[in-house]
């Protein structure tokens, strides 16, 4: 075989050197053809640190897959259709991370809500607990049957035999009072008290 010095305007000649192993003729190769396969890959990728690793994964994979080259065919193709894959695959890959950073952060942020939301009621129910103790009995009652386990002004009126009349004025009572004490307590929660049981 010629030195590679010889035959370094021969590409078919550099390809059958290359296919042999010579790192001479990998060298010649690379220094011809790899600014326009990187010209081809920033093309595609507009990065250039990106682009600058896809560059060196092509030749890799040249050297990796050299064996199987054909000497009687130009090596460009061959080497622009190996950086259009991994430019590709990398712009895949971006894609998906992002998605997936979107995706966690969604989670995060949902979680985080999730939790606050649930700190929140917490503290409502331990002011609502709180402040139904200043309540007297009949409101409290009423109160809680009907602001927390649903039931109308005349299921009440039924269960505690008293007029919808007395149940309603009971309520009126009970909501002022309650009111009056949660918002002396934290203004967040009188707000969320507010729109829950008014």
């Amino acid at each position: 075989m010629k030195p590679v010095s010889v035959v370094e305007k021969d590409e078919s000649l550099l390809i059958t050197a290359l296919q042999s192993g010579d790192k001479r003729a990998f060298r010649v190769l690379y220094e011809q053809l790899h600014p326009a396969v990187y010209r081809f890959i920033y093309a595609l990728l507009k990065d250039q640190s990106h682009s600058e690793e896809i560059l060196q994964e092509t030749f890799i994979k040249l050297w990796a897959n050299r064996h199987k080259l054909d000497s009687q065919q130009p090596l460009y193709p061959y080497l622009y259709l190996i950086a259009r894959r991994l430019a590709i695959d990398a712009f895949r890959k971006v894609i998906t991370e992002n998605k997936l950073k979107e995706h966690l952060q969604y989670v995060v942020n949902d979680v985080s809500n999730h939790t606050e939301e649930q700190l929140l009621l917490h503290d409502l129910r331990q002011c609502i607990d709180a402040g139904m103790k200043q309540l007297p009995h009949q409101q409290r009652l009423v109160f809680q049957l009907n602001r927390l386990e649903g039931l109308s002004y005349d299921e009440i009126a039924k269960n505690l035999k008293i007029s919808r009349n007395t149940v309603r004025n009971h309520l009126v009572s009970a909501l002022k009072t309650m009111k009056i004490f949660i918002s002396k307590n934290d203004i967040t929660i009188f707000f969320l008290f507010f729109f829950l049981l008014h």
